[in-house]
């Protein structure tokens, strides 16, 4: 969708919140287009995963995080797979924390 398709669909209904999932709005990009256009239009926005694993879980809290939000975004979907590697994201009082234990990808096959 492009940037006049989005602001047509976003200016008549000026709703007060958009919902925000990279793996289905163009990745990082398309969701900063879409950050973007949202603050133009005095729209606020949240971000929540899509069922990412561990990595993707990791880069859209960073990028979220580049943001400087200031409300609770819906990330922690990496927990639920169970052939998901280990990483040292974990979710403790609705917060998403980084801890101390690395990322392990040694069990990871290719096959």
């Amino acid at each position: 969708m492009s940037g006049p398709q989005k602001e047509t669909l976003l200016q008549p209904v000026q709703p007060r919140y958009i919902i925000l999932k990279p793996s289905l709005h163009g990745g990082l990009a398309g969701t900063q287009d879409w950050i973007t256009l949202a603050e133009r239009l005095n729209i606020a926005w949240w971000i929540t995963s899509a069922l990412e694993s561990n990595v993707g879980l990791n880069a859209i809290a960073q990028f979220t995080s580049a943001h400087h939000v200031q409300v609770p975004q819906g990330l922690g979907t990496g927990q639920i797979y169970e052939n998901n590697f280990p990483s040292p994201l974990f979710v403790k009082k609705g917060h998403l924390h980084y801890g101390s234990q690395p990322w392990d990808v040694s069990d990871l096959s290719f096959n």
